[in-house]
């Protein structure tokens, strides 16, 4: 019997972003004896054509067998698959369900978005979060006072570096620690050791609040950040250290200090009434019932002019010139446009991409969602989710935290619970990888920690330090760019309950830094820089419960994770698909015996490069 891989990657595709009237290169290793192999695809006629593939090199000690693809259509997906025949001439079909004897379904095929406007340079980069009032101030002109204005029931409070935040119905989210947007820029050097090549900022505008979620003015950055002018400083900054900045966007809804809404509420007949939606009692509506944050309502035409379709509009500013941004993150993403009666979400952001796409090549469009974004993520809304559901939950899940959504308080309060099986966790890996499109998988902004979720390393209850760094292992090794939020690399402290505990100011004494976290953050860095990394073949492997492989196959090598919870074990790596004559270490503890006999040693994970 055979065995067989492929995916969609650079490995086993030529052009992963094809236009319609290019041909592709399409290819499949095999180890073990077939009587055939071919390629079966979707073409013009609307129905399946099958062609042979020709036996061309080889992949370990599997053949590789290649045949060519034409892209029909500029609009339509194309779907393919694999026929291998036995040696008694018994078909079997490969698609991203793996080999079977049963014809695989649409949507386990593999798949093609031709003209896909394909942010490509997310596939190759490695993101750093950062919450700007926390994370460093480095223009104390712009600093807010103590006692400035009185907001959500509290006056501003101006807390050290040195206090922890105190919760929220204390500070009321105007306790300001006066992180700016000159302290980003001047920490660009440390940002970019660790081998971040993008940066995504939490919200900027103009607003009343630290998380500035509840934007007083689209058009301008806020003066307590520095305003306009350190905002193109930090991008040109930036962008001359070859770092792309993201940038965070709430439009589902404002501030309640926003212009817009004090209009709104004078006058009833205004145009800006119509910017917001209003109960059936004549109240306004709040996203989340949150009062400081009324919900944008896009059945006005001139609302949606005004955020993303003028020429001048807010969204569309900061892609021009001088500012040239890379990205927009979208908050709250699926409930944008969403009541009782309205469901204008999708409509809405399809307007969105199809309007800002135009004005900046490469724009990069993520939404936030908890969930699988398959929906959205069909080229024709967002390219990529903040990928919890792919990622963040299923790691979290691997060292025992209970599920998120299966705990109270917004899930800042996991519980803990019985931790996933290697099985386990590879079948939620999987599930969330075969639901987007084969390109999206690349754009995913996969994470562990946000500024919406306690960071898993301050969770005492299911905290193991070997075991956690595995889990950075495999955020790093699996397919999309990984985000780390600013803190993590250190260890920096925080509390589980609420999200005040996931936003304590960055630490910059170096004497309280976790050196054990910082380095290993630091050399994974370096592994994602490695050539042909970011969009190279993947595949997972089950050694026992407690023990699984992540397998990146690069051009001319191999980078095996091996990612271990439970106690020591000895297995033989053999893989046909990968050619064995030197294994080096490049992270972790682990003995290497004859090449490809491998001793774990307790909670300890590993990375090997194979030539």
């Amino acid at each position: 019997m055979f065995s067989c891989f492929s995916s969609f990657s650079s490995t086993f595709v030529s052009n992963l972003f094809p236009k319609g009237g290019d041909v592709i290169c399409v290819g499949i290793a095999v180890d073990g004896f077939c009587l055939k192999v071919r390629l079966r695809y979707d073409f013009k006629t609307g129905l399946s054509r099958t062609v042979d593939m020709q036996k061309t090199s080889k992949m370990g000690k599997a053949d590789f067998y290649s045949a060519e693809m034409p892209i029909f259509s500029t609009t339509e997906k194309i779907r393919y698959y694999f026929i291998i025949d036995d040696e008694k001439g018994d078909s079997y079909y490969y698609s991203k369900s793996g080999l079977s004897r049963v014809v695989p379904s649409v949507k386990n095929r593999f798949e093609i978005i031709p003209d896909l406007d394909a942010p490509s340079w997310v596939g190759l980069s490695t993101c750093y979060q950062i919450f700007p009032d926390r994370f460093f101030n480095g223009d104390p002109s712009n600093d807010v006072k103590a006692g400035e204005y009185f907001f959500n029931g509290a006056y501003v409070s101006t807390p050290s570096f040195l206090d922890a935040p105190k919760g929220y119905e204390e500070a009321r989210c105007v306790d300001f620690y006066n992180g700016d947007l000159k302290g980003v820029k001047d920490k660009i050097d440390y940002i970019s050791d660790l081998g971040f090549d993008a940066i995504y900022l939490n919200p900027v505008n103009c607003s009343l609040t630290v998380h500035r979620f509840d934007s007083t003015d689209f058009f301008h950055v806020d003066k307590k950040l520095g305003g306009d002018e350190a905002y193109l400083e930090l991008l040109n900054a930036a962008h001359e250290k070859k770092i792309r900045i993201i940038q965070d966007i709430s439009i589902n809804h404002t501030g309640s200090g926003h212009p817009w809404f004090k209009k709104a509420k004078e006058d009833p007949s205004s145009q800006e009434a119509g910017f917001y939606y209003k109960n059936s009692d004549g109240t306004f509506r709040y996203w989340a019932d949150v009062e400081t944050l009324p919900q944008l309502n896009f059945n006005s035409e001139k609302l949606r002019s005004l955020l993303y379709k003028d020429a001048e509009s807010a969204m569309k500013k900061y892609l021009k010139a001088p500012y040239f941004l890379d990205a927009w993150r979208l908050d709250v993403a699926p409930e944008l446009g969403r009541t009782e009666s309205d469901q204008l979400c999708q409509e809405v952001w399809r307007e969105v991409r199809k309007e800002l796409k135009k004005e900046r090549e490469g724009l990069y469009l993520v939404g936030e969602d908890w969930d699988d974004s398959a929906d959205y993520m069909q080229g024709d809304m967002w390219d990529a989710t903040m990928n919890y559901f792919g990622s963040g939950r299923i790691i979290r899940s691997w060292l025992g935290e209970k599920d998120r959504f299966l705990c109270g308080a917004w899930g800042h309060s996991p519980e803990k619970t019985r931790p996933f099986t290697s099985k386990e966790f590879i079948s939620a890996a999987y599930e969330a990888l075969c639901s987007v499109p084969d390109q999206s998988v690349y754009f995913q902004m996969n994470l562990i920690d946000s500024h919406d979720t306690p960071r898993l390393h301050n969770n005492k209850e299911v905290m193991d330090d070997d075991i956690y760094l595995g889990g950075i292992l495999a955020l790093y090794l699996l397919p999309g760019m990984p985000s780390v939020y600013y803190g993590d690399e250190i260890g920096l402290d925080g509390t589980m309950g609420s999200v005040e505990g996931s936003r304590y100011p960055m630490q910059w004494d170096k004497k309280k830094w976790n050196m054990k976290y910082y380095n290993w953050y630091k050399e994974l860095g370096k592994i994602r820089k490695m050539p042909s990394f970011g969009y190279s073949a993947f595949s997972m492997k089950i050694i026992n419960d407690e023990c699984f492989l992540i397998i990146r196959y690069l051009e001319k090598e191999t980078l095996v994770a091996i990612i271990n919870r439970g106690p020591g074990c000895s297995f033989t790596f053999d893989d046909p698909f990968t050619s064995i004559n030197d294994v080096s270490l490049l992270l972790g503890s682990i003995d290497i015996a004859d090449k490809n006999v491998i001793t774990t040693k307790s909670k300890q994970s590993a990375l090997l490069l194979i030539r």
